[in-house]
């Protein structure tokens, strides 16, 4: 009898064990940066690895697919699904039922935003759109890491749609390659001068890197003459291309930008040497290191989790001892998951398995929208702990314009600007960066009955004499001047304003430093770029005829209000606050350079909430049962209340009105 040829054949590549050891390579560069960043720096990197490594064997089964006409767009996501959702499914639900009994509402409730981000694999654009002055720290994020694994998705939705639109028409693969690389490296290059939060999070500025995988696939299947030849050499250079990269790349680089070529192509060349080249016969695909790629993706997954809920119940960075218990037992856990859930499933040919991995991913999708919409279920045991809680963070609304001021004031505002009224002739006008914000809180909120308008920008030295040359790394801060220069504006514009409030963060350290504002060709020192900018913003204000209230900047805590308190032991809280001296210490240059001010501007009031934050030797946290601080710098909506009301019965700020 004459055999049968498979109706589906498995047009698979190869298994290659050095894959799996540059695997091993990609997802233990990750995990030591994310354990011990001290140490490894240049960590983060893997990830571009692992892009090179996806688009290289995806594209590899597409072609080859498409090209024996056995290209099926169902096949292609049942086989993704098998391969991505048991270990996925296995952790968000672990790490769901974790925050239940570990954080916070408002930490909770933006874990539910994350769950539901993870199962649709948007992340990376809520990352993106979150990512901000006011951010939670990055570490205490338990599923940051799911943005590398949407960037993945988002190209498996797009690329083999787009190849097989070019097969159909006869186009070239490479051609469409380049086309598509070179567009999204362009986009790559312009947002790292424009938005570098957009360049690393954004998908049209990554897909180039699965790009550069793709192309050796092409080159595997139709151009092999062009790698051929130099093997070890191909494979002594890759090797050296990501030894640069992981010791040359740090928090301070733009990156990606041109920096993302060196583990891109080294990656690359890595791939394109093969099983035969030295490095990657006798190292890549030695036993330990094929063992660590088998569970790269599960360890890629738990890792980050367990060392994020480390740092949550430590308060800060965990001690070495923990990060080395949890980097042990994300080893441990992904071997488990590999071996017992991933294995199994992804083998599996039935579809009842791809429809099970499908509704437990919806399921927890609507799980996180849940926790999301319910405000992180404030009522658990947990939060009875900490009265700040999410749905009482009127400093979440009091940061970004709501349209009263051009609605009541008739004011257009400059971009980057955050203006807020409740009166179409306001008596006060609050002007800084977002510690002025923090400050008008309680206006906004209603809970100060006050008519006023604040003009404000996010990280802003509010100096209107002094243009810079903004960085454009961040969606804020580059437009500082002229939201300085727009606040003096609106004094001007509206008569019924006759005082003005200025406040904002402390420079911080040594304020002989050069600063980013240039005179005449020379850098002023921060010191004196502090008393000409608000030097010139009082007096503009001065020359206008309002009173000029300059508040100096608050004392700051060691630790965010949530690091305070024990999560499990009851009456046991952390010391989060300084004592006055080591308060004093920490920002004794600040405050000469505001007595300096107050000297050279005696039109002004000057006002030092010191005293009220730090009786008897202590700053304090809280006031009563009530924190005083939304995290270690911006005060609550009590220390609003409090800050505002001390300063009317001083008087500081006119009479409050009556209801």
């Amino acid at each position: 009898m004459r055999a049968t040829a498979p109706a589906h054949p498995q047009l698979h590549p190869k298994y290659r064990p050095d894959i799996d050891g540059l695997r091993a390579i990609a997802v233990g560069s990750v995990v030591i940066f994310h354990a011990f960043p001290e140490w490894f720096a240049g960590g983060f990197i893997g990830v571009d690895i692992f892009f090179v490594i996806s688009g290289f064997l995806i594209s590899l089964i597409i072609f080859n697919n498409l090209e024996h006409g056995r290209f099926s767009i169902v096949d292609f996501y049942v086989r993704r699904v098998k391969r991505i959702f048991p270990a996925l499914m296995t952790v968000m639900v672990l790490t769901m039922a974790a925050g239940w009994f570990v954080l916070f509402a408002d930490e909770y409730k933006q874990l539910g935003k994350h769950l539901f981000g993870g199962s649709t694999f948007i992340s990376n654009f809520l990352f993106w759109r979150e990512s901000g002055y006011f951010d939670n720290s990055a570490e205490t994020k338990p599923l940051l890491h799911l943005w590398s694994l949407a960037i993945e998705e988002q190209f498996y939705l797009f690329w083999p749609l787009l190849l097989a639109f070019v097969w159909k028409r006869r186009w070239g693969f490479l051609r469409i390659m380049a086309v598509v690389a070179l567009v999204s490296f362009g986009v790559n290059l312009y947002l790292i001068g424009h938005d570098q939060t957009a360049a690393f999070y954004s998908p049209l500025a990554r897909f180039w890197e699965l790009m550069v995988g793709g192309a050796l696939g092409y080159i595997n299947l139709h151009r092999r003459d062009l790698n051929q030849r130099y093997k070890d050499l191909q494979a002594w250079l890759g090797l050296g291309m990501l030894v640069v990269g992981f010791a040359l790349m740090d928090g301070s680089r733009a990156f990606p930008g041109w920096w993302a070529l060196l583990p891109s192509i080294g990656a690359f060349l890595l791939l394109s040497a093969g099983p035969e080249a030295w490095f990657n016969r006798t190292v890549l695909a030695s036993r330990a290191m094929v063992w660590i790629g088998l569970i790269s993706y599960p360890l890629y997954l738990w890792h980050w989790p367990l060392l994020a809920f480390s740092t949550i119940i430590e308060g800060q960075t965990a001690p070495l001892a923990w990060r080395l218990g949890a980097v042990a037992a994300a080893v441990l856990l992904s071997w488990l998951t590999f071996r017992f859930i991933e294995r199994p499933l992804r083998g599996s040919a039935n579809m009842r398995v791809v429809l099970s991995l499908l509704a437990i991913n919806i399921a927890v999708g609507l799980g996180g929208m849940a926790i999301y919409l319910n405000n992180g279920f404030d009522a658990r045991g947990i939060n009875k702990k900490l009265d700040y809680i999410s749905d009482t963070d009127i400093f979440e609304g009091s940061r970004n314009s709501d349209g009263s001021c051009t609605r009541l004031n008739q004011l257009q505002g400059v971009n980057e600007e955050v203006c807020l009224s409740n009166s179409a002739t306001p008596q006060t006008l609050f002007v800084g960066d977002s510690h002025v914000m923090a400050l008008h809180s309680a206006i906004f909120a209603g809970q100060e009955r006050m008519p006023a308008i604040m003009v404000a920008g996010h990280a802003c030295r509010v100096y209107p004499n002094l243009p810079y040359t903004p960085t454009n790394l961040l969606r804020w801060a580059n437009n500082c001047t002229a939201i300085a220069n727009e606040a003096i504006a609106v004094a001007g514009k509206l008569p019924s304003v006759n005082t003005v409030v200025i406040s904002g963060a402390y420079p911080r350290g040594n304020l002989e430093q050069a600063s980013e504002y240039l005179v005449d060709g020379r850098a002023l020192s921060a010191r004196e770029a502090f008393l000409s900018g608000y030097g010139a913003l009082i007096e503009s204000f001065l020359k206008a005829g309002k009173r000029v209230v300059f508040m100096t900047d608050v004392p700051y805590l060691k630790l965010d209000p949530h690091s305070c308190v024990n999560r499990f032991e009851d009456g046991v809280s952390r010391e989060c606050a300084f004592t006055q001296a080591e308060h004093r210490a920490i920002r004794k240059d600040y405050d000469a350079a505001v007595t300096q001010l107050q000297r050279l501007h005696p039109g002004a009031t000057f006002f030092n909430p010191e005293s009220l934050f730090c009786p008897d030797g202590m700053c304090r946290a809280k006031l009563g049962d009530e924190y005083l601080y939304n995290d270690t710098q911006h005060v609550s909506l009590a220390a609003s209340r409090y800050l505002l009301d001390t300063m009317r019965k001083r008087g500081l700020l006119p009479p409050a009105q009556q209801n």
